[in-house]
Parts: structure tokens; sequence; C-alpha cells
């Protein structure tokens, strides 16, 4: 049982991941609080992530190279809780922009298969 409820945190996990990416938009490059909002919402996602799809379970078949290598790096960026002072705007954009591409990568690699 503790498989199947692993399994599906992690289906719902990279769905959230997925929604995440759709949903980016433009964010006000002049405004700390947006950039701060946005990054904390992207370094939780990248936490929730780490906390449940680094595991394979008895169900999960054979996790790719890419896949490997990107949990890798979402567990590095996820260890890294450094804060960042709102009126730090260049270090807010940089760190944003970092994790939404390992976002972006996560969801490349365990993005759903396209259908024929």
């Amino acid at each position: 049982m503790d498989d199947i409820v692993r399994t599906a945190e992690q289906v719902i996990t990279l769905a959230r991941v997925r929604d995440y990416v759709e949903a980016m938009g433009l964010v006000d490059t002049e405004n700390p609080e947006e950039l701060s909002n946005h990054l904390d919402a992207a370094r939780a996602l990248l936490a929730e992530v780490s906390a449940t799809v680094t595991q394979p379970t008895a169900d999960d078949v054979e996790v790719t190279a890419g896949q490997i290598l990107i949990l890798e790096d979402v567990r590095a960026l996820a260890a890294e809780t450094e804060p960042i002072t709102t009126t730090d705007t260049g270090r807010l954009l940089g760190h944003l922009m970092t994790v939404e591409v390992k976002l972006i990568e996560l969801n490349g690699v365990f993005g759903e298969p396209a259908t024929t």
C-alpha cells in the first residue's frame, strides 16, 4: 500500500510541475516582492519534488539517466535555502530563473509521453 501512495504522490507532484510550467508568465523584474513570491513558490515545488520523486517504488519502471540527473539537480537546488533579501532584485531574478529552468527541464524528462 505504501508504494501505491508514494506513486500517487509522485504523479500528483509531477502534475503540479506541469501546471506550474504551463502557467509561467511574465514577472515584473522591477518588483522585488513579486520576484520573491515567485521564487518562494518555485522553491517550494522543487522541495516537494525532492521529497516525493527521488525514491523509486516497486511499480516504477527503470528510471532513465536523464531523470536521475535532473533529480540530483533538484535535490541540490532544494537544499539551497539561503534567504535572499527582497531588496536584491538581481539575485532574486537569477535564482528564480535557475529554479524555473530546472522545473522546465524536470517537466521535459518526466512529462507525459507524446501520443501518436
